[in-house]
This record gives C-alpha cells, structure tokens and sequence, in this order.
C-alpha cells in the first residue's frame, strides 16, 4: 500500500528489476548515502568507478534506485535528485529499500512478489530449485520468463538486506534478520503510536514484506516471522503480552521457544542491543562493494 506522500519517478528506464542481475545492495547504499543533494551522474560515476571509463555498475545501480523511487532522472537522465527522502527519515537504507520493492507497482512488484510465494511454499526455508517451478507456476503473469538467473538475484539482493538469508545445506532461510524486523516494529511504534502487534505486522506486510501464514480467524504468523520474534523475546530485546478481553490478536505457532501455539495481542521493544545479530549483514560481514 502505497502512501499518500509517496512519489512515482518519472522517466523510469524499461528495464525489469530482476534483471539487474550485477547490482547489489552495498552499492545501491553506497550511492544512494552519497546523494546529500542533487548530483550529475557523470560526478557519480567519477567517486565509484573502479577504473575510468569502466562505471556500468554504477550506471545499473543509479538506474536501479531510479527505478525504484529512490532517485529521479530528469528527461535528460544527466542529473539525479533525491527522491522520497523525506518518508521515514530516520529508517534504515536495508528496511527503506525493502520498503520501495513493496512500492512498485507491475511489472516491477515482482522482487517483492517473490518472498510471498516462498512463505507459501515452505515453513522456514526452501531451495532455488524447489522455490522456481513454485515462481513460475504463481508469478506467470511477467512478460519475461523465470529461471535460476533471476531468482538467484532476488536471493542475493533479499540476503544482502537481511529479509532472508543463505545456508549452502539448507538453501534459503526465510527468517528476516533481527535488525529489519525491530526498525521496523519500532518505525510503526513511532509512526503510529500503537503497540498493537496485529497492528503492527499488518502495517508490514502492507508495506514491507509478507508475515502471516493466514489471516483468516485469527491471524497466524509465518512461522519464519514468528521465529523472530521469539528470539527477540528470549533475548529481553522484545516483549509480548497476550490480552484476554482483547480482539485484535494474533496467534504464533509452535516453536523450540514455546511447544504450543500462543495468542499475543500487545510488544514492546527494549533496547536494541549492540552486538552482530542485531546488525544488517551489510555491516556484519562488511562486505565490499563490487
């Protein structure tokens, strides 16, 4: 769902975001830190070129934050402008890019579109080869044809934000990182003003990714969402309360936490502690922009 202040860019560039396949996010950050005002693409190019004349990386990373709402080209394309800055000013660079995938409207909705079909697929973790006759089978409507290609793209691009993450003997695991989901638990806390946890996971999955297993009845949580939020608990970072007299909750399923499932109404969110599990991978891992 879109909000009233968000802004379409103009002059996108046709190419599908899937397709991006070299672009990742430690030089989408990069990039998108750096733009404090407007800024000419030649300078850009300048700061993050390897080797001169060698900057199509950085020409994929601009238009791919163009794409994306991040930035605006003029028609000229020889200038780049902030754009949407002013939502959320104090999130994340990993939780606002999730954020603007759940923005975009087809046939860019697909990176997005992708995570809801693995929830749908597996409990908590699932592989490229069992996930694309899932994706091919529920995102049939894309003029382009799915292949391993471009699901390992959005697997790299959702790792590297921390929606999901990679075990070479497990495939992919669908648990997001702790860090996106108390940003943005805490966001919704703060924008809000509300501690309703029903409240607070149909805000995200209305703008960020999917989190319930089903919502008819009772709501359930996805099990790989659940997961965290009972690590967070266990670790004193996050608190739920179920309510008797209240409507509005929501049921988490059986985990090594807890052997029954158990409806929770109400969080609260401590301190974020300062350690690697409360880190997005981008810093944790320190990786290098290539």
């Amino acid at each position: 769902m879109t909000t009233d202040k968000y802004q379409h860019a103009p002059h996108k560039p046709e190419r599908v975001l899937v397709n991006y396949t070299t672009v990742r996010a430690a030089g989408l950050k990069a990039i998108w830190s750096s733009m404090v005002s407007d800024r000419k693409v030649q300078n850009i190019s300048s700061d993050f070129s390897q080797e001169p004349g060698e900057d199509d990386n950085v020409q994929d990373c601009i238009d791919f934050l163009h794409s994306i709402d991040l930035l605006s080209r003029g028609g000229d394309h020889r200038v780049v402008t902030p754009l949407n800055d002013d939502l959320f000013p104090d999130l994340s660079f990993e939780a606002r890019l999730v954020y603007h995938l759940r923005q975009q409207q087809p046939p860019n909705d697909h990176l997005s579109r992708i995570q809801n079909v693995a929830l749908e697929t597996a409990d908590r973790s699932v592989t490229l080869n069992t996930l694309l006759p899932e994706i091919k089978d529920g995102l049939d409507e894309y003029d382009f044809k799915w292949n391993s290609k471009k699901l390992e793209m959005w697997q790299s691009l959702s790792t590297q934000l921390g929606l999901v993450s990679h075990v070479d003997t497990r495939g992919i695991i669908l648990n997001p990182c702790r860090r996106l989901l108390y940003d943005i638990l805490d966001l919704h806390n703060r924008k809000k003003d509300s501690n309703g946890l029903y409240d607070g996971l149909s805000w995200i999955e209305s703008n960020f990714f999917d989190v319930f297993e089903t919502q008819t009845g009772t709501p359930r949580v996805h099990s790989a969402v659940s997961d965290v939020l009972e690590n967070m608990e266990s670790e004193d970072v996050l608190s739920l309360r179920g309510m008797s007299d209240a409507t509005d909750a929501v049921t988490l399923p059986e985990s090594v936490h807890n052997q029954n499932s158990r409806s929770v109404n109400v969080y609260e969110l401590n301190s974020r502690p300062d350690s690697p599990a409360y880190q997005y991978p981008l810093i944790r891992f320190n990786q290098v922009i290539q």
